[in-house]
């Protein structure tokens, strides 16, 4: 039994809504996701009504249980899953015992609720702690991003979107004749586009918390800061990911929920998930709140590091997978929408205006080390040259040190 710690910071809310968070959507809706985000001159926002709404829900915020309440998160909207049965853990690991000892305790030390790890086409080791179990659905913010991508590559995969090349603007009518309608999907997948995250607590405190807590995501969005240098730099900026969304829908036709089942979840054999919608017949955050169970966050993993296959089928081309884990030319620590372990980064930042610095004390043990970042601690790490995938989720970590976890198992295989 683990003996459970929480940090209370002051700094949590802002940092976890800052750096990797964001939230879900409806097919009505499309159209008005659309409209949404070139709302006219005239109108006055955030009204007050609308920031009382997002001071009460401040009020609420379960800053110490962020990851595990997300009941909290309403209203949410159904992602179905498919009829798979569970991952079962083999009777005999082929890690070393001391090794899964190991990670177990830091696991534990950390205050984690979910640790899996597979391995060559067996579920080594799976742990819960009091109070969570293998079908507890768990709030993991930004490893949500990863998902659009690999949703994205399979609009490529069917033809309903060219390329990553394609300007927006060709799937988000309302982008037409703007700059950031201009801009290829590319730039959006590699966090190079114009956006640069808003200050929580600066002239744009209002467009930051509009679209962490408010009810219309399309009018935050609409209003966010294109500062940042086109495809020359760096800014990890969640409206990179809603423009994704957009793009998915107005390709597709179809409400992201509804596109996700289809394109990703239903074929890995995902159980159901939830996404945490503005309003209700609003929009996801398609940045984050995808809730979803450790196994199904597993078969995330094993997508990737079987190049697109799933238990022999391809769901999601090679290609795509191999241009998602590319190195990005503004930041070769990222890809599409997911982190690269290599070249090691002591200190890995968000770009500027996030704070948030996230350390990897050693190089990682392996130089194809790639993985999902959830806010504080949350990971999926991906390991295609050991065919291993390891999750952790669990109470946020500002301490989580990005090599260490991977690191005790590969060094111990």
């Amino acid at each position: 039994m683990q003996t459970r710690r929480v940090i209370n910071k002051t700094k949590w809310l802002a940092s976890a809504l800052a750096a990797p968070i964001l939230f879900a959507s409806s097919a009505s809706a499309q159209s008005d996701a659309q409209a949404a985000q070139a709302p006219s001159a005239e109108q006055a926002w955030p009204d007050e009504e609308n920031r009382n709404f997002v001071q009460d829900r401040l009020k609420t915020f379960p800053r110490k249980l962020l990851v595990k309440q997300v009941e909290w998160y309403q209203p949410q909207e159904p992602v179905a899953g498919g009829n798979a049965k569970p991952i079962e853990p083999i009777a005999e690991p082929t890690i070393p015992a001391a090794t899964l000892d190991a990670a177990q305790k830091l696991v534990e030390d950390k205050d984690s609720y979910a640790f899996l790890i597979w391995r060559r086409g067996n579920l080594e080791h799976e742990y819960y702690a009091p109070g969570s179990q293998r079908s507890s659905r768990f709030a993991t913010a930004s490893m949500a991003k990863t998902v659009v991508a690999l949703s994205l590559g399979v609009a490529i995969d069917q033809g309903k979107i060219g390329s990553a090349q394609d300007r927006v603007d060709k799937y988000i009518s309302t982008t037409a004749n703007t700059k950031r309608g201009a801009v290829p999907l590319r730039n959006y997948l590699e966090m190079a586009s114009l956006f640069e995250t808003p200050s929580a607590g600066g002239p744009d405190a209002d467009i930051y918390w509009q679209y962490a807590l408010g009810r219309n995501i399309g009018e935050a969005v609409a209003r966010w800061p294109e500062t940042c240098d086109l495809s020359n730099e760096f800014c990890y900026a969640n409206s990179n990911t809603a423009m994704l969304g957009w793009a998915l829908e107005g390709a597709t036709g179809m409400r992201y929920s509804q596109w996700l089942s289809q394109s990703i979840w239903q074929p890995i054999g995902a159980g159901d998930g939830r996404l945490w919608i503005d309003r209700e017949g609003g929009w996801p955050r398609y940045s984050c709140c995808l809730h979803a169970s450790g196994q199904d966050w597993l078969r995330i993993g094993m997508l990737i590091a079987n190049k697109g296959k799933f238990e022999g089928r391809q769901i999601v081309s090679e290609q795509w997978i191999e241009q998602m884990l590319a190195p990005s030319s503004a930041n070769p620590n990222y890809g599409f929408q997911i982190w690269r372990g290599s070249p090691h980064n002591p200190s890995r930042k968000y770009g500027k205006s996030v704070n948030a610095v996230v350390p990897a004390a050693e190089p990682f043990a392996r130089d194809d080390v790639y993985y999902l970042d959830g806010s504080a601690g949350q990971r999926v790490y991906i390991i295609p040259s050991e065919e291993m995938v390891i999750v952790r989720i669990g109470a946020p970590r500002f301490d989580w040190d990005d090599a260490e976890l991977p690191n005790i198992i590969l060094r111990g295989l």
